[in-house]
């Protein structure tokens, strides 16, 4: 389930088939409006179209503008089973057990396939923005089900999988908070660009969320390097200025800002009073370089590393003054 990826009307009824892992997959786009709409009685989802008419579109001269929404599409994947055929009336622990395996390895590479084409879709059609963003995997709509090849008979089925995240309750907003937020908002006054960057990298880093973690890295950086050389310039002399200014031109990754140019204007540097949180910055500027200079991710930065976590721990160092 997607949100209407705007397709021509000679896909309506496309479809590809492919191996993955051993295993034959077909894709599967509807042929008709209704085509994988259907739900079972036990299954509360809401009712969705598979396919929607799209628009309004402009009409252009020399194009076609028949254009439809695709919202469902299906994914099938081939799996052995030891299930017996016709599967027995009574649905044992054991049987129950093959069921959930077989499901299991046939819903996970369904999965795969279904986030992959996804990517590919949206960046295939970068104008269709509400798609979201690349790593937005699409969602389950109806059940997961497993079913004989040969006659369509149902074996097991589940709706999408439901998680609970459990958070601290310390990331809530108190009275506080709300009284300089009114504050703000009364003085229009805009909240600042490193503490808006902050947010988009928690959202881009939540696996819940977009789960985009090659996006958070560069995103953190960048809020990081914005926060610090707004604290450079605020913390400098008046006699320094112009050279904190000419410096800022000339240095621009996080460990020179954090370490040469820190400690000509406040005197140490963030590797001699905390080294493990320079150490995970230096880590973050690896990321971040490697990403955008060579498009891949960098080999030696640790994989447990978040680049949200980061970036928290150096924006809380310099709310708490930052020696």
């Amino acid at each position: 389930m997607i949100p209407q990826l705007w397709i021509g009307i000679d896909l309506i009824g496309f479809s590809f088939e492919t191996d993955r892992e051993g295993h034959r997959v077909r894709v599967s786009f509807p042929s008709t409006p209704d085509a994988f709409s259907s739900l079972p009685e036990s299954i509360a989802d809401q009712w969705l179209p598979s396919l929607v008419p799209a628009g309004p579109v402009f009409d252009e001269p020399d194009r076609d503008n028949r254009t439809v929404g695709l919202v469902i599409f299906e994914v099938t994947v081939e799996v052995s089973t030891d299930v017996p055929f016709p599967k027995p009336e009574e649905v044992t622990p054991e049987l129950r057990a093959i069921a959930d395996r077989d499901l299991g390895v046939g819903r996970d590479i369904a999965t795969q396939v279904a986030v992959l084409l996804l990517r590919h879709l949206r960046a295939a059609a970068p104008h269709q923005s509400w798609l979201g963003l690349a790593t937005h995997a699409p969602e389950q709509y109806g059940i997961a089900a497993l079913e004989f090849r040969a006659t369509g008979d149902h074996i097991l089925g589940y709706g999408p999988m439901q998680s609970v995240t459990m958070r601290s309750s310390r990331i809530r907003l108190d009275v506080e908070d709300m009284h300089h937020i009114a504050a703000a908002t009364s003085e229009d006054i805009e909240p600042g660009v490193a503490e808006s960057l902050l947010a988009d990298v928690s959202h881009l880093s939540d696996a819940s969320g977009a789960n985009d973690r090659d996006r958070a890295w560069i995103v953190a950086a960048i809020a990081c390097e914005v926060r610090v050389k707004r604290e450079l310039r605020a913390r400098a002399a008046s006699d320094q200025r112009e050279l904190v200014e000419l410096l800022l031109r000339r240095r621009s990754n996080l460990p020179d800002l954090l370490g040469e140019v820190w400690k000509a204007v406040v005197g140490t540097s963030l590797r001699a009073v905390n080294p493990d949180l320079f150490d995970k910055v230096n880590s973050l500027n690896m990321q971040r370089n490697r990403l955008v200079h060579a498009g891949q991710r960098d080999p030696r930065v640790p994989q447990h590393l978040d680049p949200a976590h980061i970036a928290q721990a150096l924006f809380e160092w310099l709310d708490e003054g930052a020696p």
